[in-house]
């Protein structure tokens, strides 16, 4: 089963291009004839779960520039993008708690729209970089990093708990001819030849709350995207799919193997051979998730040490304590004291 995942060809959801469809439909281009340019049928107008090859999807945004005469459009379409065509990513980032949490929740999820798209957070101090790249050759994917970048920087101010907005967009390639149109597109400042793609941002941003946010949809909409996540053909890692399954469910009670297998429609013992065949286990995977999570909610969210002991899943703070000293070497509230004292620094 492994040697099947790995030669599955990499995939994007007809959510990933939904916002485009509707570019060029309101634009008056016959859709369908456009879409038998790059090989994609015509009945994913109508069948909104199709997935496709991504050279597929990247061709039909070079297919959508050519004949707009629009070398910009992915950054053009990225400005029109709203949660309900972004799918169950748009949906779960529109009620998470904040920029931070819906991050953290969706880039995981990313497979749901791209495969080998990965997008990482850095911070420090008060700014936030969201980097985005692919994970296969950069150039033929410019129109969809673009897009990413552009995707980001909208939905960030569609959140609209600050004042304060995105500081800039880089790009790692030099600047294009049309470069003057990036900034007048996307308005904030562009820096090309950035070595990177992504969007700097307030830490502010991250961390201010969302007054959307709505927590019993939010643990709704995490079930449902794992079970699309294990459901769809993907070269992402099993373990990592796993990974993604268990962060969903943690948080709404006790997650066992059993019913992280039932979620991939198999049995325990599959699961435990498939993760093997990977060179991990299904509990490296827990212990990392909820190490994970633990750091979370005792530095970001500033809980309790029973109730992270709660929501992890533990029988009492004792078991936890004990835990995260195995995880870390050090106690919760030792931890907690270390974080704040770099944080005052």
């Amino acid at each position: 089963m492994a040697e099947s995942t790995a030669n599955t060809s990499a995939s994007g959801s007809v959510d990933a291009i939904l916002p485009l469809l509707e570019y060029l439909e309101n634009e008056g281009f016959d859709l369908k004839a456009l879409l038998a340019r790059v090989g994609i049928p015509r009945t994913v107008l109508e069948d909104t779960k199709a997935r496709f090859p991504k050279d597929q999807l990247e061709a039909l945004w070079r297919v959508a520039s050519e004949v707009s005469g629009d070398p910009a459009v992915a950054l053009r379409v990225s400005t029109m993008v709203k949660t309900n065509t972004l799918g169950i990513i748009g949906y779960l980032a529109s009620v998470s708690e904040s920029g931070r949490t819906a991050f953290e929740l969706v880039k995981g999820l990313t497979p749901l729209l791209w495969e080998d798209f990965e997008c990482e957070l850095e911070s420090e101090g008060d700014l936030a970089f969201i980097r985005c790249g692919t994970g296969t050759d950069p150039g033929a994917s410019r129109f969809t990093s673009e897009y990413a970048i552009g995707v980001t920087i909208t939905m960030s101010r569609a959140f609209g708990a600050t004042r304060v907005g995105p500081l800039e967009a880089r790009f790692s390639y030099p600047a294009p001819e049309h470069a003057d149109e990036y900034e007048r597109i996307l308005r904030v400042p562009v820096r090309f030849d950035a070595g990177e793609d992504g969007v700097l941002l307030p830490i502010s941003m991250m961390d201010s709350l969302n007054p959307s946010a709505d927590a019993a949809l939010r643990l709704l909409l995490e079930r449902y995207a794992a079970d699309q996540l294990a459901s769809i053909p993907t070269r992402a890692g099993f373990g990592q799919r796993v990974r993604t399954c268990i962060l969903s469910m943690l948080p709404q009670g006790s997650v066992t193997a059993d019913t992280v297998a039932a979620q991939f429609s198999m049995s325990n013992r599959t699961l435990r051979r498939r993760l093997r065949d990977e060179a991990t286990s299904y509990q490296e995977i827990f212990d990392d998730v909820r190490v994970e999570l633990a750091r979370h909610y005792l530095t970001k969210e500033r809980r309790g040490i029973d109730d992270v002991a709660f929501l992890l899943g533990f029988s009492d703070p004792s078991a936890f304590t004990k835990a995260f000293r195995r995880w870390t070497g050090k106690t919760p509230a030792d931890f907690v004291r270390t974080e704040s004292g770099a944080s005052d620094g």
